[in-house]
C-alpha cells in the first residue's frame, strides 16, 4: 500500500478512541492515590475523547477506509474500563457503599454492565439507549460533588443496575436527532459546569452548580419523556 492511498487519518481516529485506556490507566492510579479530583479530571477527559471520536469516525468513513479493524469493539473495551472498571475501584477505594455491601455492590456493578455492553439491542432504531447506558463516571461524578451518604449510594447502584434490563430510553447527547442542537448545548454546558465544580471541590460553587442542574435536568427530563412516549 502506497503513502499516499495510507487511510491514516481513520488510523489517527482509532488512536483517539485508543487513548482512552491511557487516560483510564492515569484515573486508576490518581485512585490508588487517593487523588479523587485527579481521578475525575481524566474520567473527565475520556468522557470527551468518547464524545467526540464517534462523529469523527463518521465524518472521516472510518469502517468503509479501514474494514478489517472493529473500532466499535475497541470503543467498548474503552468505555467499559473508563465508565465500569475504574469508577468501581474510586467506589471500592473510597467506600461510598457501606461495608457490607461494599463487594456486592461493585460486583453487582460489573456484571450487569457485562450483560449491557454484550447486548446487541443496546441502542434503539432513533439511537437511545434501551436500558441505563452504565455511565457509573458520571454516577460517581454526581455522588461526589453532591455528596450523598452511602446507603443512599447503595439504592442507587440498585435502581440503576436493574435499570439496564428495563425497556426505558436514556438520551445519547449526540446521536439523537430530535431537539440534537438543544441536547448539544446543554451537553457542552454540562461538561464545563463539571470541570469548575471538580477543580472546585470539596466546595460547590452556586454559579456552577445552578447551569449543572439545569443540564441535568434536561437530560433526566428528555429521557423520561421518551420513556413514557414510547410506552
Amino acid at each position: 500500500m502506497t503513502g499516499a492511498r495510507f487511510p491514516w487519518s481513520a488510523w489517527a481516529v482509532h488512536l483517539l478512541t485508543a487513548s482512552g485506556a491511557v487516560w483510564a490507566f492515569l484515573a486508576l492510579l490518581a485512585v490508588l492515590a487517593g487523588d479523587a479530583r485527579a481521578c475525575l479530571l481524566w474520567l473527565g477527559l475520556a468522557l470527551l475523547v468518547d464524545g467526540i471520536d464517534g462523529p469523527l469516525a463518521r465524518r472521516m468513513r472510518v469502517r468503509d477506509r479501514v474494514p478489517l479493524f472493529d473500532g466499535a469493539a475497541l470503543d467498548l473495551i474503552v468505555d467499559y474500563l473508563t465508565y465500569v472498571f475504574v469508577p468501581v475501584v474510586f467506589l471500592w477505594k473510597f467506600a461510598l457503599l457501606p461495608a457490607p455491601l461494599l463487594l456486592p455492590g461493585c460486583a453487582f456493578i460489573l456484571l450487569t454492565s457485562l450483560h449491557l455492553f454484550a447486548k446487541l439491542d443496546m441502542k434503539s432504531a432513533d439511537n437511545h439507549f434501551v436500558g441505563f447506558p452504565g455511565i457509573w463516571n458520571v454516577v460517581v461524578l454526581y455522588v461526589v460533588i453532591l455528596d450523598t451518604g452511602p446507603w443512599l449510594n447503595a439504592g442507587l447502584v440498585l435502581a440503576l443496575g436493574l435499570l439496564t434490563f428495563a425497556p426505558a430510553k436514556f438520551l445519547h447527547p449526540f446521536r439523537v436527532e430530535r431537539l440534537r442542537r438543544v441536547t448539544v448545548l446543554m451537553a457542552v454546558l454540562w461538561l464545563l459546569a463539571t470541570l469548575a465544580l471538580v477543580v472546585a471541590l470539596p466546595a460547590r460553587p452556586l454559579w456552577a452548580l445552578l447551569p449543572w442542574g439545569l443540564a441535568s435536568l434536561w437530560f433526566t427530563g428528555l429521557s423520561l419523556w421518551r420513556t413514557l412516549e414510547r410506552a
